[in-house]
């Protein structure tokens, strides 16, 4: 018979998440070393219980004689034979199993227990190991005792070393990609960007959730992204900011104007992104104001707006352009009283007195109206604050107001 060493075998574990904190990574190291820990056991008993078997049954194979067994199944000649050689072997199986420092199993010991229907052993049977010894033409059961205590310090410790191993080697390599991080890969390979650069802008977001942009968001993306200055990872930290992803859907074009004017000041474009969506027309300093931003108007169109204004707060709100060839006279003292008031020009407020108010005049100042405001607010915003129109019940002319809510309307002074 030769001799047995006990050995653990030890295998890696997968984690199913990777947690980069302080207090996570200690638990993966605990729970790995328990794991670690259990398996070297149950590999290293499981190899002993395997080769103990192979060891004695190739043993038994060549020395127990058949003369020991009668012709059926339980049934032996000489019992008591039985029983000396099993004591004799037993003696020696004591010394099969030789123990090394870094053995997981120690103080092992091993018991012939049964032969057939003969118990020819005592001792504990600890892990019970079975196998079949053909005798006389018939499977004969043999049934071994094998029982060893742990080494925990030397298992433990080892599990543990080997645990810290899988965790810093898990740790150095790279995280694993997304779908969300596959997809922004790939809209940046689609606009010339190389892969290293995909990856390298891309791979920066560990959490793929920071990467699951609203359609708000994605607007910000398309607006501000522009591929050949390959400023698309300012971009993505500027819409993944809190502050940006809590906007409304609304509040974004007006960020977007913002950034339009100074693209390095976010404060101040998030200013104007939350500002109050109001328009205040002060007459005394001539200036307009919508949603926080002066726009530059001169100073008939903006008397003209105020009037607007001034009927939206006062009534409906809504004017109707004059026939062409019939100026409307009351509307143009309307005016006059206004524009003298607050210091209108000489020429407008004669040809209004003189002529009364053209459909024409009023067609023109709505224009360079429009025009001021979309210079300042672009065209996707400037049409909440311009007018709408519906024609007067005589279904022949068209009247005119602002959108703008009365609400959301000051003027100053007090009219």
């Amino acid at each position: 018979m030769h001799e047995l060493t006990t050995f653990g075998i030890c295998a890696s574990c997968g984690l199913a998440m990777r947690s980069r904190g302080p207090g996570q990574f200690i638990l993966m190291w605990i729970v790995l070393t328990l794991v670690l820990t259990q398996f070297m056991f149950m590999a290293g008993q499981a190899t002993l219980n395997a080769a103990v078997r192979d060891s004695v049954e190739d043993h038994l194979r060549l020395t127990l004689d058949e003369s020991y067994f009668g012709n059926a199944q339980n049934r032996t000649n000489d019992q008591q034979a039985l029983q000396h050689m099993a004591r004799e072997l037993n003696d020696a199986l004591q010394t099969l199993i030789v123990e090394h420092w870094y053995s997981p199993q120690r103080r092992c010991e091993i018991a012939l227990l049964k032969l057939d229907d003969v118990d020819v052993g005592e001792g504990s049977v600890g892990t019970p190991i079975h196998f079949q010894l053909i005798r006389n033409l018939i499977e004969r059961d043999v049934l071994l005792g094998l029982s060893c205590s742990r080494n925990w310090l030397l298992g433990a410790g080892a599990a543990a070393l080997l645990a810290l191993l899988f965790v810093v080697i898990w740790l150095s390599l790279p995280q694993p990609l997304s779908k969300l991080h596959r997809q922004w890969i790939n809209y940046l390979l689609e606009r010339g960007y190389s892969g290293a650069e995909a990856f390298g802008i891309v791979s920066q977001y560990d959490d793929a959730a920071s990467l699951a942009l609203s359609g708000a968001q994605l607007t910000c993306v398309e607006q501000l992204h522009d591929s050949g200055q390959r400023n698309f990872s300012s971009v993505l930290a500027l819409v993944t900011d809190d502050r940006v992803a809590a906007l409304q859907p609304a509040q974004i074009d007006w960020l977007l104007l913002g950034l339009r004017d100074d693209p390095e000041d976010l404060d101040k474009a998030l200013a104007l992104a939350v500002a109050s969506d109001d328009v205040t027309i002060d007459l005394v300093s001539m200036t307009l104001n919508i949603h926080g931003i002066d726009v530059s108007m001169s100073r008939t169109p903006l008397f003209y707006y105020a009037w607007y204004a001034l009927h939206r707060v006062l009534d409906e709100g809504w004017i109707t352009n004059p026939a062409s060839n019939r100026p409307d006279r009351v509307l143009g003292q309307e005016l006059v009283d206004l524009m003298a008031r607050f210091g209108g020009h000489g020429k407008a407020i004669n040809d209004l007195e003189r002529t009364g108010l053209k459909a024409r005049t009023l067609d023109q100042n709505r224009s360079k109206i429009k025009d001021d405001i979309v210079a300042a607010l672009g065209d996707k915003l400037a049409g909440n604050y311009l007018f709408e129109t519906s024609k007067h019940a005589d279904g022949i002319h068209t009247r005119y107001r602002l959108q703008v809510e009365p609400s959301r309307l000051t003027i100053s002074p007090a009219l």
